[in-house]
């Protein structure tokens, strides 16, 4: 078994590691650069599994389906399990496929940055500062010290935005700026600083690419590398560079 065929298991078992196999296992005991990752991989799907729980509709579902398990008589159908908890389950399992675009096929960057937009989009991260233009928001990324922008696609600076959040992506600082666009989508800015990232994106030349429901583009320029990604489709992310 190779790094790539472990970190494709380890992917699928990070909250369950007893699932996974003894190589998969043996690898990542022995491998630094593994098991970092799979420290934050893990500790992402737990915030997530906490938010979930906080969720009203949560509380009291395991007591509810154990409920229904033990006072409904052999072979009942799953339909007689309380509608609330169906239903809320359903909810945890699209959330999850929802709320983890990145991938092991990514960079590590790259797979964390999309992450971490993908929290700020669904609410498991606060924002840091709200404001509603981008100079506001640079006002106060530069009397905190974050990560701001040195340059970006011209039709960002026109639109309205909901504020920003601070971030750390593969140690390097960061922040993510939140736009709104016409089609009432959202699109995020994220800026950090590119010094000793690996796979940094070519500069100034923006790569387009999908990954579950998002569409995104990654460039760097100067010392910094950015991603913008949205959930408003392939059309909309274009036209903000100006190529639709």
């Amino acid at each position: 078994m190779n790094r790539e065929e472990a970190r494709l298991e380890l992917d699928a078992t990070t909250l369950r590691p007893q699932d996974a196999s003894p190589e998969a296992r043996a690898m990542l005991a022995r491998d630094p650069e593994l098991a970092t990752w799979h420290a934050k991989r893990r500790a992402f799907d737990e915030e997530v599994a906490e938010a979930f729980a906080s969720l009203p509709a949560m509380s009291g579902l395991k007591d509810s389906i154990l409920q229904a398990a033990y006072e409904r008589p052999a072979k009942r159908p799953l339909r007689w399990l309380a509608p609330t908890a169906i239903a809320a389950a359903a909810c945890v399992l699209f959330g999850w496929t929802l709320l983890w675009p990145g991938n092991s096929a990514m960079a590590a960057w790259e797979s964390e940055s999309l992450n971490a937009i993908a929290k700020v989009e669904h609410g498991l991260m606060k924002l840091d500062e709200r404001a509603e233009s981008l100079e506001a928001v640079k006002k106060h990324l530069s009397i905190s010290e974050c990560p701001c922008p040195s340059a970006l696609p011209p039709a960002l600076a026109h639109l309205r935005t909901f504020g920003c959040k601070r971030v750390t992506i593969d140690g390097h600082a960061g922040t993510i700026i939140c736009f709104a666009l016409d089609s009432g989508k959202e699109a995020h800015l994220l800026v950090l600083d590119n010094e000793g990232l690996c796979n940094c994106p070519a500069a100034d030349e923006p790569c387009f690419k999908s990954a579950k429901n998002w569409r995104y583009a990654s460039w760097s320029h100067g010392s910094q590398a950015f991603m913008l990604a949205t959930t408003a489709g392939e059309a909309e992310l274009k036209k903000l560079f100006g190529l639709v």
